[in-house]
């Protein structure tokens, strides 16, 4: 008995601790109501012989244009790019998305964010890059894979927030 007691005194203060956290407010695009998330990213771009990572943060704006189209569309774009993150796809994308690049929902509800266009990997020619981005609606954890042909070029990855 005594040891149930000491354990559920240990964990009262984990649960409590988890209650007090606030939840993450779920990512829910609107069709034709831009929506901004800042992320705090740390890329590494992997295509150089030399691991070249960087952190900072990432502002993006997304744009769910046709909801009813299967998948949803959309597009986004670059706000802002922290100076220091060299390595962050909004230093790589800034010319290519600086009006718009396409942005999908996918089935699982995941909002796809691409550069220069929807493409399989297999369809790549020698050095043509592709981007792909994944924001999970409901931790707004941000997943990215840029390719330069069929390698990788370079990964990031972080945690966002809606609102700058």
């Amino acid at each position: 008995m005594a040891r149930l007691a000491t354990a559920l005194m240990i964990l009262l203060p984990v649960a409590a601790s988890a209650a007090d956290t606030p939840a993450v407010p779920a990512l829910k695009l609107a069709v034709a109501k831009p929506t901004e998330i800042t992320c705090a990213t740390k890329s590494v771009v992997v295509k150089t012989n030399a691991a070249n990572a960087t952190t900072g943060e990432l502002r993006l704006s997304l744009l769910l244009k046709d909801g009813a189209a299967k998948p949803p569309s959309g597009a986004w774009r670059i706000v802002l790019v922290s100076e220091q993150h060299a390595g962050s796809l909004g230093k790589r994308e800034a010319k290519t998305c600086a009006e718009a690049c396409p942005l999908t929902v996918g089935a699982d509800g995941n909002v796809e964010l691409w550069s220069p266009a929807p493409k399989g990997i297999t369809q790549l020619a020698d050095g043509e890059m592709l981007l792909l981005a994944v924001v999970k609606p409901a931790t707004l954890d941000l997943r990215a894979t840029t390719f330069s042909g069929k390698e990788i070029e370079s990964l990031e990855e972080g945690t966002c927030r809606i609102g700058s």
